[in-house]
């Protein structure tokens, strides 16, 4: 069966001597890992819309285990970010969270127009990193990881709130910590404040919200800890950022 997507590139492997093993991420059909023929060839067409984190129409042949690619053309480079590379380690972090968090052929038609709409958002504007707070969050929400924010997960109210408990996937007031205190992650009410409203926030309200360097150092640790504890994966590509990353951070508008 033949059929066509658009999609965005997450990653390719060598795939033979010619070919290489495509991973892509559809708004209808999930993520799917294809193959391209002679890709490795100079004068392949489908080389250029088969970069990680480019945005392509692809037409696929269904086979029994994996799909084959038969013609592709490029909607988004995001040339941009390709020549930035602090953008491009975050664009590839980025593809790199959705491989190793989506299930084979699950649709995740909210999650696909997030991640273009975070990829653009870099590519066109400043490298706001509350852009890659949302999408981390939002991914952990798509996944059925929803961190509970407003309330203590033990007792219910919401005063006092004193820090996330991994664990138990929430927050926790005063009185209701216990010895384990030490392990919760300190989150501020600044802190808190800003996650609450990363969910539903558009790209152009990003731009707006103001956010501290603790805060963001905090908002940081928190979602790099609640997706390696959840998804039991680690992400190499953060301990790259961070040890490129500037010391003085500081939230860039377009």
């Amino acid at each position: 069966m033949y059929y066509n997507a658009p999609v965005i590139i997450i990653k390719s492997i060598d795939f033979g001597e010619a070919d290489k093993l495509v991973t892509v991420f559809s708004e209808q059909y999930g993520k799917l890992r294809a193959v391209a023929r002679g890709i490795k060839k100079p004068k392949s067409s489908l080389r250029s819309c088969l970069q990680p984190f480019c945005y392509s129409q692809l037409h696929f042949y269904q086979g029994r285990d994996l799909e084959l690619i038969t013609q592709g053309r490029l909607l988004d480079f995001f040339g941009n970010a390709r020549e930035d590379l602090e953008k491009t380690l975050y664009s590839v972090y980025l593809m790199e969270l959705l491989d190793k968090s989506l299930m084979d052929r699950m649709p995740a038609p909210e999650l696909f127009r997030l991640t273009l709409d975070t990829l653009r958002a870099i590519n066109h504007g400043g490298l706001n990193p509350l852009l890659i707070r949302r999408f981390e969050l939002n991914l952990a929400i798509h996944l059925g990881y929803r961190p509970v924010l407003d309330q203590c997960v033990a007792c219910g109210q919401n005063q006092d709130l004193t820090g996330f408990n991994l664990a138990e996937g929430g927050m926790i007031c005063r009185k209701c910590a216990t010895a384990d205190t030490y392990r919760l992650i300190p989150l501020s009410g600044e802190c808190l404040a800003i996650l609450r409203q990363l969910e539903k926030a558009s790209s152009a309200m990003l731009t707006r919200l103001r956010a501290s360097d603790t805060a963001l150092d905090q908002m940081e640790h928190f979602l790099e800890q609640y997706l390696e504890y959840f998804l039991e994966r680690q992400f190499k590509l953060k301990e790259t950022i961070r040890y490129l990353k500037p010391s003085r951070r500081r939230i860039d508008n377009p």
